[in-house]
């Protein structure tokens, strides 16, 4: 073995050429392919959310069984006594004691009158969710052949004349090719609308004369009993457009339904309109506090009178045909300035 090792060739120099750092701040070309593709974002549907703004909260379908059976109960008992108090008043020739359980048989029977009356209107206002309920599921449905039928129901449950222009101009304006829907979509937009429009005008009037009425008057305490019984009489008013008869109990939970559904949806209203509230409160700052009072209530009356066209009404809103609060809050606006300017 040899004592020399063989030779080794190394190809690389000696002293290398520092390394050439990229400047950061340079502007950087990328080939096509490189290009960055933005990813689209899912944005929240205004439509959708306003669309959930509109859901109407019913009142639940309580026991119709136990106000009937008690009422039943009573009536027997009360007529069971009547009879044997005139039995005995006339074998006893008792005509005082016979007098006395005629007059009291009369005034019970007057009496059981008015509450069956009062829970006949009160199952009559709960058909009426129920009836809303079914058009809400008409409406989201397929079917054929069933909303002619339905619409003719709600005309002659809501008052609506068969000669009336509007019920002519739907009902012959259909055709066989027409669904359940289309049907319906037809006659809120025809018929209905035309009670939307009286009911817009009631509940603009009782807004603007609230309104002008805590802004000029100078009890608090007055002001505020006037607008809740005016209040009241708006709601019987727009339930006499949409046809249905309102009686104590039955006023009393539709009042209540409608302070719900106000309740309920009253931030997210806030959040929507917030923008067309600018006119009323640069007005509102330029006037007196009672100015502003007085917008404030009548504001809320409009919100009041709205949510109860959406309980009254025999479908739910369009979302196009929707009745909007800022129209009928330029008109509160503009009647409070006119009243105290002068």
């Amino acid at each position: 073995m040899s004592e020399y090792k063989a030779k080794q060739v190394f190809d690389q120099t000696l002293h290398q050429e520092p390394q050439v750092q990229p400047e950061l701040n340079a502007q950087m070309q990328f080939e096509p392919a490189d290009k960055f593709v933005p990813t689209a974002v899912e944005e929240p549907n205004e439509a959708s959310a306003e669309q959930n703004l509109e859901q109407v909260i019913r009142p639940k379908k309580g026991r119709r069984w136990l106000a009937t059976g008690l009422l039943a109960s009573f009536s027997g008992l009360v007529a069971w006594q009547a009879f044997d108090t005139v039995v005995q008043a006339a074998q006893s020739a008792d005509w005082l004691a016979l007098g006395w359980a005629g007059f009291i048989s009369t005034l019970a029977a007057l009496g059981i009158g008015a509450i069956g009356k009062e829970l006949w209107k009160l199952r009559r206002l709960k058909n009426h969710f129920s009836v809303q309920e079914q058009s809400e599921a008409l409406l989201q449905s397929d079917s054929v052949g069933q909303g002619k039928a339905f619409c003719q129901k709600l005309a002659a449950d809501g008052g609506v004349q068969p000669e009336s222009p509007s019920y002519d101009r739907w009902l012959n304006g259909l055709n066989a090719s027409h669904s359940d829907a289309e049907i319906l979509d037809m006659y809120d937009a025809i018929v209905v609308a035309e009670q939307d429009k009286i009911a817009t005008q009631i509940v603009t009037r009782h807004a603007t004369e609230s309104a002008a009425l805590v802004a000029i008057s100078p009890l608090a305490m007055a002001d505020m009993l006037l607008v809740a019984w005016r209040n009241f009489k708006m709601i019987d008013n727009l339930a006499q457009v949409y046809g249905i008869e309102l009686g104590y109990w039955s006023r009393l939970q539709l009042f209540k339904s409608t302070l719900v559904n106000m309740a309920a949806a009253g931030a997210s209203e806030l959040a929507i309109d917030a923008g067309m509230d600018l006119m009323s409160m640069d007005l509102a700052g330029k006037l007196s506090a009672r100015a502003g009072q007085g917008i404030g209530v009548g504001i809320l009356t409009a919100r009041l009178g709205i949510k109860a066209m959406s309980l009254l009404r025999p479908m739910p809103w369009s979302p196009d045909r929707a009745v909007k609060l800022s129209a009928i809050r330029k008109q509160i606006a503009l009647k409070v300035a006119e009243l105290t300017v002068k």
